[in-house]
């Protein structure tokens, strides 16, 4: 048996997204290469684990962006893993129809 301490099913897809200091600061664009409704990984720079972020990003079912306070809970060479603090409902919503895409 497999030891998968993952709450969500991590989708693979190719979006970008907007990464901000929590305290404040200039966001850092970077792509998000998994996504599920826990969390994020997120290619490019490190950034340290612990570090609270701002997460910025669009999908195509839903007009508005989702935003997202997240902490980096691991770091590997191409990037680094995030965990969700909680996604608004409409956004749990629309990203469960667009998984549903992804998967069809």
């Amino acid at each position: 048996m497999t030891d998968n301490r993952r709450a969500s099913f991590r989708h693979t897809v190719d979006l970008p997204v907007e990464l901000s200091p929590a305290e404040g600061g200039a966001p850092a664009e970077r792509r998000i290469g998994n996504l599920s409704l826990g969390g994020a990984f997120v290619l490019g720079e490190k950034i340290a684990m612990g570090r609270r972020l701002k997460v910025r990003f669009m999908i195509p079912t839903q007009a508005d962006a989702v935003e997202v306070q997240a902490t980096v809970r691991w770091v590997t060479d191409e990037g680094i893993g995030l965990q969700f603090d909680g996604l608004r409902a409409r956004d749990v919503w629309s990203l469960g129809k667009y998984f549903e895409q992804l998967e069809g």
